[in-house]
This record gives C-alpha cells, sequence and structure tokens, in this order.
C-alpha cells in the first residue's frame, strides 16, 4: 500500500522503536514523502538524538535505514501544489497533501487537524493503517 509519511512520524520512529518503527520497517508500505521531510527532520536531529539516547553516528545509520524504505519526491513545482495548498489545513503541509494527491494515496500522520478539517485526502494514524492492514484486529 503506497502512503505519504510526515516528517513527526519518521521523527517519532527515529526517537523510539515502537509500533510506528514496527510498521514503517515492515515491508507492507511504499513508503514516499516530500522532500521538504529532510528539512523538517534535520532542524529536530538534535532534539531526536537526545532523546532517543542515540549517539549522531547510530542515528545517521538508523536514518539512513529509514531512507532506503523510502522514496522522496520534489512536488513544489508540481501541478499538484496548488490543489494541495488549496486542501491543507497548514500550509506547512500543502507539499505532503500535494503528493498524496498526486500518487492517489493516504497521508500517514498522528496530527488530527489534517483529518479534520479536509476531506479529500485520507489521513491515517498509525492504528488505522494497521487495521486497514490486516494487522491488527479492528
Amino acid at each position: 500500500m503506497k502512503v505519504v509519511v510526515d516528517a513527526n512520524i519518521i521523527i517519532s520512529l527515529l526517537i523510539a522503536k515502537g509500533s510506528k518503527h514496527k510498521l514503517f520497517f515492515s515491508g507492507e508500505l511504499d513508503i514516499i514523502s516530500p522532500d521538504i521531510i529532510l528539512f523538517e527532520i534535520g532542524k529536530h536531529w538534535d532534539e531526536i538524538s537526545e532523546k532517543s539516547r542515540l549517539s549522531k553516528w547510530e542515528l545517521n545509520l538508523e536514518f539512513s535505514a529509514v531512507r532506503e524504505q523510502m522514496m522522496v519526491f520534489s512536488v513544489e513545482k508540481s501541478k499538484w501544489i496548488k490543489e494541495g495548498v488549496k486542501i491543507s489545513p497548514d500550509p506547512d503541509d500543502a507539499e505532503y497533501f500535494a503528493l498524496a494527491l498526486k500518487f492517489n494515496c493516504p497521508i500517514w500522520s498522528e496530527d488530527k487537524p489534517l483529518k479534520q478539517q479536509q476531506s479529500k485526502v485520507e489521513v491515517m494514524d498509525t492504528r488505522k493503517l494497521l487495521e486497514k492492514l490486516g494487522l491488527i484486529p479492528v
């Protein structure tokens, strides 16, 4: 299943090896994200390192593994960005919506306002994604 992953999911799975980490590396998902995600993760790198209790070297290894599982696309100048800006509840998330529209797939996010303030793109939290994939009972 193709899914656009948001930065908070990646940050969360870099910090702790819980259900998000397990799902991300399960092989069940075709994970894509806009290239802005790299900037967003970079902004929080020191915080991620501190909270994860990983050394910089270990964190770099973990992030390299994440990057191997994820395709990153530039959507800044795509025909989808205008629609992404229009429907995104937060202008900072427009590229995620543009990519979801381009590939006709959901966004994996725990950000509730993304779900509640628009209806064009399905936004799934981790639990809903696990249920949809049949990895936990509904």
